[in-house]
């Protein structure tokens, strides 16, 4: 692996996976509308922004153009990038609109790794495509759970948290975009269903559960390994609603940080 984009990179996820990458030597052109997290790293020889400044809803990855170009001769793609408005999780834009720029952006992208010939492709999703999930694993209403594997019949329409059931619509159809290109033309796709992250105990408080070092280790791990190629794959840790098994068991993965973390933010007796 010697070039990758990362969309979304600015993000919060995202510059912590493109930090992983260059600390790898590894080239990283990032497609993001501003520089956001990644403001101290700009003179990076290894690293290149592509899209800052763009209108939001005509410009960036709904350029098909600007999309093609950042693509040409990279080896793997991380599909972060969302337009949600995420710092406050309340859309501001019509739902129209927000699907439109969604959509049209992962099919770029999409048609440029297939033309590409892009080695792998991995999309961040989310753990609201199960639903709200304590309801949508309900039994027979009988208040008996289980827990989401790969598996689980999604109802993301059934999602309540935030940042409401459109996002979780919009995360589903974009996994079944990426699978659809695996599929039908060979694209090397994996889709991680991602629980709520957290760096800090703000978020855990908050009840986030997986450590965002983990997450970015999972991406790592997932990278050209033929194990993860149509696979999708659940991050989560210390829930009794979902099940991380598959990306133990493809993987190797385990979330560490996430264990040391909570260890050390017991308080002591």
């Amino acid at each position: 692996m010697r070039r990758v984009v990362v969309t979304g990179g600015s993000g919060f996820l995202g510059s912590r996976l493109v930090r992983a990458l260059l600390d790898q030597r590894i080239n990283v052109k990032v497609i993001d509308t501003r520089y956001g997290e990644l403001e101290g790293l700009r003179s990076r020889t290894n690293l290149e922004f592509v899209g800052i400044g763009s209108d939001e809803i005509v410009g960036g990855m709904t350029d098909s153009t600007l999309v093609a170009e950042a693509v040409t001769d990279v080896d793997v793609i991380y599909h972060l990038a969302i337009n949600w408005n995420g710092a406050s999780w309340k859309h501001k834009l019509p739902l129209a609109d927000l699907f439109n720029t969604n959509i049209r952006g992962t099919l770029n992208l999409l048609e440029a790794a297939k033309s590409s010939n892009v080695k792998h492709l991995l999309f961040s999703s989310s753990a609201a495509v199960y639903g709200e999930t304590e309801r949508t694993l309900r039994l027979n209403h009988r208040g008996e759970t289980g827990k989401a594997t790969e598996e689980t019949v999604c109802r993301p329409e059934l999602w309540d948290g935030d940042p409401g059931p459109a996002y979780a619509i919009l995360k589903f159809t974009t996994e079944k975009l990426c699978l659809m290109y695996h599929h039908r033309f060979g694209l090397p796709v994996t889709v991680f269903r991602i629980e709520y992250m957290f760096e800090g105990r703000e978020e855990l408080s908050d009840g986030a559960n997986i450590h965002v070092e983990d997450v970015v280790k999972a991406f790592l791990l997932a990278t050209l390994n033929k194990k993860a190629y149509g696979q999708v794959l659940n991050l989560a840790d210390r829930t009794p609603y979902m099940s991380a098994t598959r990306a133990r068991r493809l993987l190797g993965w385990k979330p560490t940080k996430t264990v040391e973390f909570l260890s050390s933010a017991r308080p002591e007796k």
